[in-house]
């Protein structure tokens, strides 16, 4: 019982660290009940935020830089941002809005490019 507490614990906070959707290689590490878990646990947090009109994913520390340099790990193809649309090739270099490339930086997809 401790063992499913701790899990349980565990992929509550895979939420807050990868998002909504869980990367392919942790989705093999969990068994369909889990995966269960996660994204019922995902969707209440979800209707919460929408429910309140409040985003919980976002810090409540002001970053340094709205703006960013991040290097594309993975193939991502074309992407709608806020203000335009960009193409996200595997090695490619952006300056994107801190914002705009968190999500791809939790999700494994987006390295943040340190000089």
């Amino acid at each position: 019982m401790i063992l499913r507490y701790n899990r349980s614990e565990i992929i509550q906070g895979l939420r807050w660290k990868v998002g909504p959707v869980l990367p392919q290689e942790m989705q093999e590490k969990l068994n369909y009940s889990e995966e269960e878990y996660f994204k019922n646990h995902s969707a209440a947090i979800e209707a919460y935020m929408s429910e309140m009109d409040l985003d919980l994913t976002v810090d409540m520390v002001p970053p340094k830089d709205p703006y960013i340099r991040v290097r594309v790990l993975d193939d991502i193809g074309e992407v709608c941002l806020d203000d335009h649309s960009i193409s996200l090739a595997k090695h490619s270099l952006h300056f994107l809005r801190r914002t705009d490339a968190e999500p791809f930086i939790s999700q494994g997809l987006m390295e943040e490019f340190l000089e």
